[in-house]
């Protein structure tokens, strides 16, 4: 995949793009030269445009360590168009804390169908346990 460098920042109304770059080494001279408090990002090109020629779509599913799904849905309303996978830390959030809800792999994948998008999550979550990435507590 091809990427992008982009001089961002800002929040919500004051949120602005002040460039886009072919070269990191550009947009972190562009962003010297400006003097601005703005980030330097790394963005794709042409995201998702491969997975929607095949006719894929996006799928949120979530996961326990043990395999089981907890919900899959198509995602409908995401602004991302790459996959997004962590580790919901459910039983560190103020929300969950203290009520046996275990942690949950959160992930937005480009898949066929719902089994299609469990499948890329299962061996996500796999790969994670394998890692160490994924500490039972």
């Amino acid at each position: 995949m091809k990427y992008v460098w982009v001089v961002e920042g800002g929040e919500y109304s004051d949120y602005r793009v002040a460039g886009v770059f072919s070269k990191k080494e550009h947009a972190v001279m562009a962003n010297r030269a400006l003097g601005t408090k703005l980030e330097v990002a790394k963005w794709p090109l042409d995201p998702c445009v491969e997975e929607l020629s095949q006719g894929y779509k996006q799928y949120r599913v979530v996961m326990l360590r043990d395999g089981t799904t907890e919900d899959v849905r198509l995602e409908l309303y995401t602004y991302n168009f790459v996959d997004s996978v962590f580790l919901w830390k459910r039983t560190e959030a103020p929300a969950y804390k203290g009520k046996g809800i275990p942690d949950a792999l959160s992930a937005v994948v480009w898949a066929k169908d719902e089994k299609h998008a469990v499948k890329i999550v299962n061996e996500k979550r796999t790969e994670m346990i394998a890692n160490g990435k994924w500490e039972v507590k």
